[in-house]
């Protein structure tokens, strides 16, 4: 959050903006929770709160992609969906028309479990999303034990992890310019977010985990998921619907595999130099 090398005597200099992600049918009690939360932690560093999109705004048919949806997703998004999509890029622009070198990103119903790993966090950020990094999440959904294959590191003190398989899950994150201008790259979407983070390739996004999920979500809690009711009424078995899931998953996953192999085949060599 705060230029640590700064000249003695000097003005603080903030690199990490810090964001709330919101949007109009979002309840008042979760952005009085996030705003709370936000201050207890952050003490009176500035927060911003980015007031984003619902499915109703034309913005979701200009960035909406239904052509592509159809051919790549085992199923089409929601409106709500793609919005809350478009809120994720109108943080993501907010960052980079601003003068901060990188942002915290946190979806309105996000909860800190271990505020002074989120510190550091914020505070090294600069360190954290050095050497090409992208994002470093700070919570991914649960995984089946037999599935946490990644690669390790630390920086800033920190550890961070890599995972085979990136995990959905951007409750909140950290994100470099270098990140929002290779997200915003792509005008149109088609997935979810969450979603489109593990076909990371497809944007050259480096993406890494702090563990342990030092931040979680909180929104039954909150009143419950705003996207969970299209959710429902979108979903419903279909047999040529799960036989196009079964090929479009073999896709990703031989992509994955082959980008961890070759970035642990890297990795490994750049630690023996």
């Amino acid at each position: 959050m705060i230029d640590s090398d700064r000249p003695a005597g000097s003005a603080p200099v903030v690199r990490t903006a810090i964001l709330i992600l919101t949007c109009s049918i979002s309840s008042a009690k979760r952005l009085e929770n996030a705003r709370a939360q936000a201050h207890d932690v952050f003490g009176q560093a500035p927060v911003r709160v980015v007031d984003g999109f619902i499915g109703r705004d034309p913005e979701i048919d200009r960035i909406y992609d239904t052509e592509k949806a159809r051919r790549w997703c085992k199923r089409i998004p929601t409106r709500s969906e793609i919005a809350a999509y478009a809120t994720h890029r109108l943080g993501w622009q907010t960052l980079l028309d601003s003068d901060f070198d990188h942002a915290l990103l946190l979806e309105d119903d996000f909860y800190i479990r271990d505020p002074e790993i989120v510190r550091q966090a914020v505070d090294r950020a600069g360190e954290l999303l050095a050497q090409g990094r992208h994002i470093v999440k700070l919570f991914d959904f649960p995984r089946d034990r037999s599935r946490n294959l990644g690669v390790w590191t630390r920086a800033g003190g920190m550890s961070l992890v890599k995972w085979q398989r990136t995990r959905a899950g951007l409750v909140g994150y950290l994100i470099s310019r270098e990140g929002a201008k290779r997200f915003l790259s792509r005008k149109r979407v088609f997935r979810v977010v969450d979603e489109d983070i593990k076909f990371f390739w497809e944007l050259g996004l480096d993406i890494w985990s702090i563990p342990g999920n030092p931040i979680c979500e909180t929104a039954m809690v909150l009143g419950g998921s705003l996207l969970q009711e299209d959710r429902k009424r979108a979903r419903g078995r279909n047999l040529m619907r799960s036989l196009k899931g079964i090929v479009l998953t073999l896709h990703r996953d031989w992509f994955t595999r082959y980008h961890f192999r070759r970035y642990r085949r890297l990795h490994r060599s750049t630690e023996s130099t």
